[in-house]
């Protein structure tokens, strides 16, 4: 699909068991649950953390993973298509998981735009992703244990992918976002219908009233680097009723000790993914894994509430900035939708599930 084709679309406008694996607990039941993973993909940070614990679930039978499809975000996009490719590698499972490239950039928050912000209100004081630099061709860094060697990136845009995969299997496929939510507006753009056909949909991104982690610490990275596309997606009345937040003020109370760290970096045996794990900062965050778990076994959710979510698109120091109401702000407008935004996490039964994928034996080889 050319991105171009789009732009006049009005998208702006886990317990333990015996056997020492966990097993879902809550409404989502293992292999019954299909996931696209929509990520800003990373080899071994939050995003490569999730997918290699969703590679383990998928690997052992616990659930379905569809595929995989990337964003810019963290990085630029040709950067995390390459490290996406040596992820499935690595975990064995590239003959079953494809990799979709999918938009190279946001539509209206570009590179330029941020310029033109940091012009305005100042130069950035917190993450701002990719935008660290500018886009354009650049070499691509290899993971520590080197490029994938024999898989390639599917041919279709991650796009179309979702809304196929989704119209395959009608309230059958939960979509997993845990990037900016470009893609996903691209699909609901170009196919109406595919929201209302999904299972459900969970959201890394946004904030309720916890401080933001982007350029100046109004928003959430997710949305700050697209919030045209997060409103898209918040406002869709298809996923009225099926839309999970997992924002900051969720992942900010979930923090990783340094015992926790050291669980799975001093592993015995290592594997390729304790090992990568060695070389992570100890970075108390561990955002979208927070995400994946509460989509996997939602009874980890301690704290859920029904709340209006909304975006600040406007130009504006607090572009990206997250906006909650507890009642709807434009009765009988439709305009903004529920959304089930998690707010805490049973985080010993999190750490549990987390230390346990993340060294389980790695099962297959590509």
């Amino acid at each position: 699909m050319k991105v171009s084709s789009l732009l006049g679309v009005g998208f702006f406008a886990l317990a333990t068991t015996a056997s020492g694996q966990t097993a879902p607990k809550g409404n989502n039941t293992g292999a019954h649950l299909k996931v696209i993973l929509d990520t800003d993909f990373n080899t071994i940070g939050d995003d490569g953390q999730a997918f290699a614990m969703a590679a383990q679930l998928h690997a052992a039978g616990e659930l379905d993973l569809v595929g995989i499809t990337v964003v810019t975000g963290n990085q630029y996009l040709d950067q995390g298509v390459s490290d996406a490719l040596k992820a499935v590698e690595r975990m064995g499972i590239s003959h079953e998981v494809g990799v979709y490239p999918g938009a190279p950039a946001p539509f209206l928050h570009t590179y330029q735009a941020y310029q033109l912000e940091r012009a305005t209100f100042g130069n950035a004081t917190r993450y701002v992703g990719a935008y660290q630099s500018p886009p354009g061709p650049q070499p691509l860094v290899a993971p520590p244990d080197g490029f994938a060697t024999s898989t390639a990136p599917r041919a279709q845009h991650a796009a179309d992918f979702i809304a196929e995969a989704v119209r395959s299997h009608p309230h059958g496929v939960s979509l997993l976002a845990l990037g900016p939510l470009t893609n996903i507006a691209l699909a609901i753009a170009r196919d109406p219908g595919v929201a209302a056909l999904v299972r459900d949909i969970t959201i890394m991104g946004g904030q309720s009233y916890a401080p933001g982690n982007a350029y100046r610490g109004a928003g959430e990275t997710n949305w700050w680097l697209d919030a045209e596309s997060a409103r898209a997606v918040l406002r869709a009345p298809g996923f009225a009723g099926r839309r999970r937040v997992v924002g900051l003020d969720a992942t900010d109370t979930v923090a990783i000790s340094n015992g926790t760290y050291d669980r799975v970096a001093g592993h015995e045996p290592p594997t390729a993914v304790t090992a990568l794990f060695g070389d992570v900062e100890r970075w108390p965050y561990v955002y979208d894994t927070v995400a994946l778990a509460s989509l996997y076994d939602d009874s980890l959710d301690l704290d859920v509430r029904p709340l209006f979510v909304d975006v600040n698109c406007d130009f504006s120091a607090e572009y990206g900035k997250g906006i909650v109401w507890e009642e709807d702000p434009h009765p009988g407008l439709g305009v903004v939708g529920v959304s089930s935004v998690v707010f805490g996490i049973d985080n010993a039964r999190f750490f549990d599930l987390y230390v346990d994928l993340l060294t389980r034996p790695i099962s297959g080889t590509a």
